[in-house]
């Protein structure tokens, strides 16, 4: 099957030919997003893209845009320009980012902003649901998309999904100060697997679980044939640590379901780099620079994180 990769916006740069109205698009390569695809693409992984354009289009020049897409793996969503702005200004950006980074704002929620994440979620939903096929895994990213495993599942009930935070994940007690806490929650746990950059993050993200919705927190280790809960002294292991028979991972047990939470943390991918590097783009002195001392090389980058995150 495929890996159909959902981000809000597309690791793509999409401009319009004044002189022919053709599209030119080419792969976004601040996006961490874009230079796993490549690697993946190199692996014989079959990727397909849903997001937003990130330019504004017509709704006239919709049917060109997604045919031209098409080359690209990618399927666009088109969202009403007022529900976007609501969505990503008043809700994801004024009021989440703050949060999560333990910010408590006074006054910036509101129900309206709410209301447009949710239609935007669930226009994601559906258009994951129109790609899908049998064996497909979804993997989904980052705080705009929070409630897409619980819209996804409404329609394809035995479907893998995935789902990455690229932000920080909020202490319990400034978590509690959403008053949609318990939905967002119930929308990260209809994922089959979690993943945030750092333990401390997913730590959090657990203690909230414990806390506010009352669920099981175990060690599970997965492996091989089996699959079964770790004894008290395999607690002070991080998730992903390797076991006898497998990996451990920490887990959530809610009802009858049991999400995996896996820490992956940010770095440098040698053969991503090793993809710049080739690239023809790239330039001597702009991937190394001399260190002083003795001469040596070492590499350097210099770019804003948000882009670099490749989830802006």
């Amino acid at each position: 099957g495929s890996v159909i990769v959902v981000s809000y916006i597309l690791p793509l740069l999409i401009t319009r030919e004044r002189e022919t109205a053709s599209w030119a698009i080419d792969w976004n390569l601040d996006s961490v997003l874009a230079r796993r695809a490549s690697a993946g693409r190199a692996e014989g992984k079959r990727v397909l893209w849903i997001g937003c354009p990130g330019v504004a289009v017509a709704e006239a020049d919709r049917a060109s845009l997604t045919e031209a897409l098409v080359h690209y793996s990618a399927v666009p969503v088109f969202l009403e320009p007022e529900t976007q702005k609501v969505f990503y200004t008043d809700f994801c950006r004024a009021f989440l980012w703050p949060v999560f980074h333990n910010v408590i704002k006074a006054g910036a929620y509101s129900h309206s902003a709410w209301r447009a994440y949710c239609t935007v979620n669930r226009q994601f939903a559906d258009k994951v649901v129109e790609v899908y096929e049998p064996s497909d895994l979804i993997w989904a990213h980052d705080y705009h998309l929070l409630l897409l495993p619980s819209y996804t599942l409404r329609h394809l009930r035995t479907a893998c999904v995935g789902l990455f935070l690229h932000t920080p994940f909020p202490s319990s007690e400034i978590f509690r100060t959403i008053p949609v806490r318990d939905e967002l929650l119930r929308g990260m746990l209809n994922a089959d697997v979690l993943g945030f950059h750092l333990f401390e993050y997913g730590r959090h993200f657990l203690t909230c679980c414990k806390r506010q919705m009352g669920l099981d927190l175990t060690e599970e280790q997965i492996g091989g044939s089996e699959r079964h809960a770790l004894p008290a002294d395999a607690r002070d292991k991080p998730s992903g640590v390797g076991g006898a028979d497998g990996d451990i991972f920490l887990t959530v047990r809610d009802h009858e379901r049991t999400v995996v939470v896996v820490i992956s943390h940010a770095g440098i991918e040698p053969g991503v780099l090793e993809n710049v590097e080739a690239s023809a783009f790239a330039t001597p002195s702009s991937l190394l620079l001399a260190s002083p001392a003795g001469g040596n090389l070492s590499p350097l980058t210099l770019s804003p994180l948000v882009p670099r995150r490749g989830s802006s």
